[in-house]
């Protein structure tokens, strides 16, 4: 615990500390992090975003290091970090962390795998640089992301950038010293602002965070000096980018990772309660045809998070609470990617549904991850449902073979089933794979060969 005087050195050492015994309860949460969003990344590779900043990088050029995913082998590791990176939010379908308000893995991930591979590290040493950076945004959200998040910040791309530059510090083997030195190095190039919100930049933000905490981590080790003290400095990130660092200083409670949450609807996860909660009244026997109005009260910040109300493209309805309610009233598969497509976005049926719905924001004391549903029926009926989106579905266990079904689902079409059988099998076993030649090589597209 720190009183604040050395935040950043006691973020480094517990960070550091957590990779230590890492229990095998927290290991296996992370092979599934890695699971779903390789996923991701694959499906998203064929997002306009993530094309555009392919072809960039063909543009650029580079010594052949790394693979981008669902493309080729041949780009730099900084390259990958950023395409890889937008390409595994690009869906907006990625793991939660509520607690400090980000997608973690998408920004943690990317820039360690592109320094494994360059370098030829392990499977171990890829599970324990992730656990490293998770740790670290874990304690950084945990110090000031509600205030930072409340001012505008899209934590993904500010904290997520602290996270990156922990895992690919840890991953370099850098000391104490040298790792707080890449802190300072993302502090001044995390940037991300919720009113990109609906637009391509939102996922910009995760492939920047990912390639900001790669080239820290690069610099640092190369010798380039910053504030090693760049949290809590005066005039740094907490005292310019939030309404400070609550008293007591930083605690570690156990590995944030253990509480990590993932996606099962392609939206933001500020809509999920809504779409639980409809769809539980839809299992029950709701219909369209029946309903005169919906009322949906949730959080006030959602309001600068998902309240998007008229939304005209896919992108925006992935941010819009009464287009969500629609689709839950409607039955429409909201775990599949496709339903967020422009041209579903028009469809008069939801249109109208949205039409009749409102939201309410509730006062300060209303939990902060609970939406309770009102549903008036034209029957005079009340029908009233509440869901809270911090609660996983279910044990390890039970998640497994759920994450298994949606990474098939979205690798399936790009690598084909078979190597998407054998990719999810390699991750299962990444802690004992020497490097990470094997599953990589399965993650590119088929169709392109071994280099770009």
């Amino acid at each position: 615990m720190s009183e604040g005087a050395d935040l950043t050195a006691t973020i480094v050492r517990l960070s550091r500390a957590a990779t230590t015994d890492i229990p095998p309860a927290t290991l296996e949460m992370a092979k599934l992090c890695v699971l779903d969003w390789f996923g991701l990344a694959l499906a998203g590779s064929r997002e306009p975003l993530s094309m555009l900043l392919h072809d960039a990088a063909l543009t650029e050029g580079a010594l052949p290091a790394a693979t981008i995913v669902g493309r080729t082998f041949g780009f730099s590791p900084r390259q990958a970090a950023l395409v890889n990176g937008a390409a595994g939010h690009a869906l907006d379908y990625d793991d939660v962390n509520l607690a400090m308000r980000v997608h973690p893995t998408t920004v943690i991930l990317p820039g360690v795998l592109a320094l494994a591979e360059a370098q030829g590290l392990s499977g171990s040493a890829v599970l324990q640089a992730f656990v490293a950076g998770y740790e670290a945004a874990g304690m950084i959200g945990a110090l000031v992301s509600a205030s930072h998040y409340a001012r505008g910040f899209h934590a993904t791309g500010t904290i997520g950038a602290f996270g990156a530059a922990a895992a690919c510090a840890h991953l370099l083997g850098l000391d104490e010293a040298a790792t707080a030195r890449a802190y300072g190095l993302a502090g001044s190039q995390a940037a991300g602002l919720k009113a990109q919100f609906g637009t391509m930049a939102k996922s910009l933000h995760a492939g920047r965070a990912a390639e900001a905490g790669l080239t820290s981590a690069l610099w640092a080790q190369a010798g380039m000096t910053a504030r090693p003290d760049l949290l809590e400095r005066p005039l740094g990130f907490i005292a310019t980018q939030t309404d400070g660092a609550p008293a007591g200083g930083v605690r570690w409670n156990g590995h944030a990772l253990d509480r990590n949450l993932f996606k099962h609807h392609a939206a933001c996860f500020g809509t999920h309660g809504t779409l639980e909660a409809i769809g539980a009244l839809r299992r029950e026997g709701l219909r369209p045809e029946q309903v005169r109005a919906i009322r949906l009260k949730v959080d006030a910040g959602a309001d600068a998070m998902c309240n998007i109300a008229a939304p005209r493209t896919g992108l925006e309805a992935k941010f819009s609470l009464r287009f969500n309610a629609a689709l839950a009233l409607h039955g429409a598969d909201t775990s599949d990617s496709a339903t967020y497509a422009d041209a579903v976005v028009l469809r008069p049926d939801l249109e109208a549904s949205r039409a009749v719905t409102t939201v309410e924001l509730a006062p300060p004391d209303w939990p902060e991850d609970v939406t309770e549903v009102t549903v008036t029926t034209l029957d005079g009926e009340t029908l009233v449902r509440r869901h809270d989106i911090s609660l996983p579905p279910g044990d390890l266990a039970t998640q497994r073979p759920r994450l298994h079904a949606k990474f098939l689902a979205l690798a399936a079409p790009v690598i084909g089933h078979e190597r998407a059988e054998r990719a999810a099998a390699a991750i299962g076993r990444l802690e004992h794979s020497a490097d990470l030649s094997e599953l990589l090589a399965l993650m590119r597209d088929p169709d392109l060969g071994a280099v770009r």
